[in-house]
């Protein structure tokens, strides 16, 4: 049960992609910009870009395009994406439309740039939602960023911000970009001077080799991703064997010296966690506290350290709540999400089902983990969304967590999405996980990937709420450190 360990990081820096056919052009429309780039995780092909922008009337069109392939339980699973996007003159966006596949599971996004507001329509197993988001005149999508960058004349030293939009996420975030010292790289055996271009937001930092062309030739990302500019051919060709999924999640692994018994039987527990880059980042709730944070970390790295206490939720703290009885001080928790669709008919059909006449908050939620638990099976490739997961019936921590709060917020429980990390006895460290959390009197930590009515106390909580909240991820993946210091059962 708890070798089902969690990705949610892990796929947020994937940052995989794609989807429609390339848009029809006219025919006076000039290619300007085209790319092929091969893309390795800790020094192995697992997938490829292309991107293209053509010259139109208005300003321009992109069309990319990703594929990344993994070794999921003993078959080779294809995660791919692709995007079209349209852009004014000054390279700022009109509109785009965005798809991501990952074996049957597909999402869609169309974005339409109408003053300072961006109208989003999102598909996924056959429901359709419709959002309203803030966007602003000063921001560029993060598709755009590698042919922005090469239209720009850089200069050793050039320090600058853009607001940048994710649409993996539908949300922005400041990046700063800072031109380093011109240095040479060696390009399929021939010495090529290049313009390294540092990109962070929050604490995810990329280095993009620009040309004198205007190209970027090479990236790094955290956890050894790598893109290099290749040929066409090049870039289509896959090895014979690629990376696995387990792989892939054991390089987000934070390990610890000494494996932890029963893990599941952990009811409290005292940790300490270093690396960070700065206070504030690790919430408190009912369930887990800081006891101390720290400025320096002897270990190195980043300057914070953070002592935990983490608690499994007492039911003596549970209060019986009529989950029929409105309250207004919940609306949010209540409400329909892109990937909690609880107004969708068959989620509301569902939930009626499994919860029955039971009017308590916690005993209705009780029954929708329970089922959730017993009917959708464990695959480590997530859907996108609650429809798409009660349609399937199948995917991993992120689609458990959806459907779970899709169900019970159909069911007037309030409830959010947590996302952090959770120990795994295959990995013998912590992964990063999600799960939800509904209000009885105080906010209660469930599992129904585990199966768990409170979840254990190794669920250290990063943060909670939707898709966009989940890019604070991003100030842990791949710099925390951990070590227990006191566990009890």
């Amino acid at each position: 049960m708890r070798s089902s360990a969690a990705k949610a990081g892990v796929v947020l820096s994937v940052f995989l992609l794609l989807a429609p056919p390339l848009a029809a052009r006219a025919s006076s429309e000039r290619l300007v910009y085209d790319q092929w780039m091969e893309i390795e995780m800790n020094g192995r092909k697992i997938g490829f870009s292309h991107q293209e922008a053509h010259e139109t009337e208005s300003g321009y069109s992109l069309n990319s395009r990703s594929v990344m392939k993994l070794e999921v339980q003993g078959t080779i699973t294809e995660i791919s994406g692709s995007e079209t996007s349209f852009l004014d003159k000054s390279f700022r966006p009109l509109r785009f439309s965005y798809v991501q596949k990952m074996l049957n599971h597909q999402q869609f996004f169309e974005g339409v740039v109408e003053g300072d507001k961006l109208r989003v329509t999102a598909e996924s197993g056959g429901n359709v939602t419709k959002k309203t988001v803030d966007f602003g005149d000063q921001v560029y999508i993060a598709d755009a960023m590698g042919f922005l960058l090469g239209q720009k004349k850089l200069e050793e030293g050039m320090k600058f911000q853009y607001r940048v939009f994710l649409e993996p996420v539908l949300d922005s975030e400041t990046i700063t970009v800072e031109v380093g010292k011109r240095t040479e790289l060696d390009l399929d055996g021939k010495r090529e001077k290049v313009l390294p271009v540092t990109m962070r937001f929050k604490s995810f930092l990329t280095v993009s080799y620009v040309s004198a062309a205007g190209r970027i030739v090479r990236e790094i990302s955290p956890m050894g991703f790598v893109s290099r500019e290749v040929d066409e051919k090049r870039a289509l060709s896959f090895p014979d064997q690629t990376l696995s999924f387990t792989t892939l999640l054991s390089y987000s692994l934070v390990p610890l010296e000494k494996p932890l018994e029963n893990p599941g039987k952990i009811t409290a527990m005292e940790v300490r966690i270093s690396g960070l880059a700065s206070k504030g980042l690790v919430p408190e709730d009912d369930r887990q506290k800081i006891i101390r944070e720290s400025a320096s970390a002897p270990e190195g790295g980043g300057s914070v350290a953070v002592e935990l206490s983490v608690a499994e939720n007492s039911a003596s703290r549970v209060r019986r709540i009529d989950r029929t009885a409105a309250d207004a001080r919940f609306a949010r928790e209540l409400a329909p999400t892109i990937e909690a669709q609880s107004d969708d008919p068959k989620i509301v059909g569902r939930a009626k089902k499994i919860v029955g006449d039971e009017k308590d908050v916690y005993n209705a939620a009780v029954k929708i983990n329970k089922w959730v638990y017993s009917n959708v099976r464990k695959v480590y490739t997530d859907t996108f969304s609650a429809v798409e997961t009660l349609k399937t019936l199948e995917g991993h921590c992120q689609a458990h967590a959806n459907l779970f709060a899709a169900l019970a917020k159909a069911s007037g429980i309030p409830t959010r999405v947590a996302a952090g990390i959770v120990y795994s006895e295959d990995f013998k460290g912590f992964l990063y996980h999600a799960w939800p959390e509904i209000y009885a009197g105080e906010w209660i930590a469930m599992d129904p990937t585990f199966g768990q009515e409170t979840a254990d106390a190794t669920h250290i909580k990063l943060m909670a709420g939707d898709k966009a909240s989940q890019l604070k991820l991003f100030e842990f993946l791949g710099k925390m450190r951990l070590s227990v210091l006191k566990v009890e059962r």
